[in-house]
């Protein structure tokens, strides 16, 4: 007993550390953070006042971070598959230095109207921090607890959502499992984060919708299939992202002569399209709410992110997901049925959630942004899409087991319990 007893309270004690210390990571991260996006939507609206000029200079932002990432990542790798390799422990480190490279690389990308996310970069930003921060504590794995708690900090800076940050965190470096050991650390480095930023002044971004119409069995499946479409766009751009990639490095092998022919091609084409999907896709967002989007911008603002990615620029995609798919509900919510405004909410959590392979964030995320009451409505749209992206992901997700091969594990061994449950990795 005393056993039993002393080390219950050495795990509470620890857990204790970890919450002290993912606050700590929280407030760092959501000082940098806030910093950082403020800099992308300043940036940002200057580019695009200034885009008919602005936006020829592409060559040159593409030069200059193959240059910095060049430099930067000669002895330890960059960006997210770096990130979740170290958080898996099969990377020694994701240095601190990153956090630089994704300044400075999402910030030339964005003053010349490249079409880019900032998520990305905000969660390598809040990682290499609390990755730093672990290495300077003697606690187990504290390293790539504070690592995954840095994740959801800066996810939570930039988005506001810290619920959703923290669910985003557990679950999309590992599909099929969380991870329940970082729990206590990322909830206390998310919700410092949020309280972090507001300090600064930016308010949470929750936009007043309402889901009142009742959830019937033909309301129920037109959503379910509104969400295999959001699943099938998320497949898509994964797909265009990956053959994007080895289709770019294949015809110009060399990262320079890539990021400039690239960067003046993409530039011609943003020009040509009028600057409706450079940047973020903010714009997209408040025409789709606004009743002014077209059909055709979800798969355009898609393939424009997909490229920008693959070429070398950096910023992540989350933000231009959440206006791809915010551009499919208006334009399909009123085809199934949806009310439209609606439809937009929708799509604009469950095409990220499709195209990052994660079903309970994208969901809270829009409880988050969108009210409470659009609960029952996010929880379809979002498994359908997580079941129609046909288990594809922008990242470099590990896989534990999926639904599919636990059911069948079950029945060879003729266990009760049949479905995965979350369980501790490390």
């Amino acid at each position: 007993m005393r056993n039993k007893s002393g080390s219950a309270a050495l795990r509470f004690a620890e857990q204790l550390a970890y919450a002290a210390l993912g606050a700590a990571v929280g407030v760092a991260a959501g000082a940098l953070g806030g910093l950082f996006g403020a800099g992308v939507e300043h940036l940002s609206a200057f580019g695009m006042k200034y885009f008919q000029i602005y936006v020829w200079f592409l060559p040159a932002a593409g030069l200059f971070t193959a240059a910095i990432l060049r430099m930067s990542g000669r002895n330890a790798a960059l960006g997210m598959r770096a990130l979740f390799e170290a958080s898996r422990g099969e990377r020694d480190v994701f240095p601190l230095r990153n956090a630089a490279v994704q300044f400075a690389g999402t910030w030339c990308a964005h003053l010349f109207c490249a079409s880019v996310g900032r998520e990305g970069a905000g969660v390598q930003i809040g990682a290499a921090v609390g990755g730093a921060v672990g290495r300077a504590v003697p606690l187990r794995g504290a390293d790539r607890i504070l690592l995954v708690a840095g994740m959801a900090a800066g996810f939570s800076a930039l988005f506001k959502t810290p619920v959703g940050a923290l669910f985003f965190a557990l679950e999309v470096t590992v599909v099929g499992g969380l991870r329940l050991r970082a729990l206590v650390a990322s909830l206390f480095a998310s919700f410092a984060a949020y309280f972090t930023v507001l300090l600064f002044g930016f308010a949470p971004a929750a936009v007043p919708v309402s889901f009142d119409f009742a959830l019937s069995v033909p309301v129920f499946f037109r959503l379910f299939a509104f969400g295999a479409l959001c699943g099938i766009a998320g497949f898509v751009f994964c797909t265009a992202r990956k053959y994007m990639s080895a289709f770019f490095e294949a015809a110009m092998p060399n990262r320079f002569v890539r990021a400039a022919a690239a960067g003046l091609l993409l530039a011609a084409l943003l020009y040509l399209s009028g600057g409706r999907y450079s940047g973020l896709g903010t714009n997209l967002i408040d025409a789709a709410f606004a009743g002014g989007s077209v059909w055709y911008d979800c798969l355009v603002k898609l393939l424009f992110t997909a490229a920008f990615l693959s070429v070398g620029f950096v910023g992540g995609e989350v933000t231009t997901l959440f206006a791809a798919g915010a551009c499919l509900g208006a334009s399909a919510g009123g085809l199934l049925g949806i009310p439209v405004q609606a439809a937009v909410c929708l799509g604009y959590v469950a095409v990220f959630g499709a195209a990052t392979n994660t079903l309970l964030a994208p969901a809270i995320i829009g409880c988050e942004l969108f009210g409470g009451a659009s609960l029952p409505f996010m929880a379809v749209v979002c498994l359908a899409a997580y079941l129609f992206n046909f288990g594809r992901s922008v990242y470099n997700q590990k896989v534990q087991e999926t639904v599919g091969e636990a059911v069948a594990a079950g029945i060879r061994r003729r266990k009760k319990t049949l479905l995965p449950l979350p369980r501790r990795l490390y």
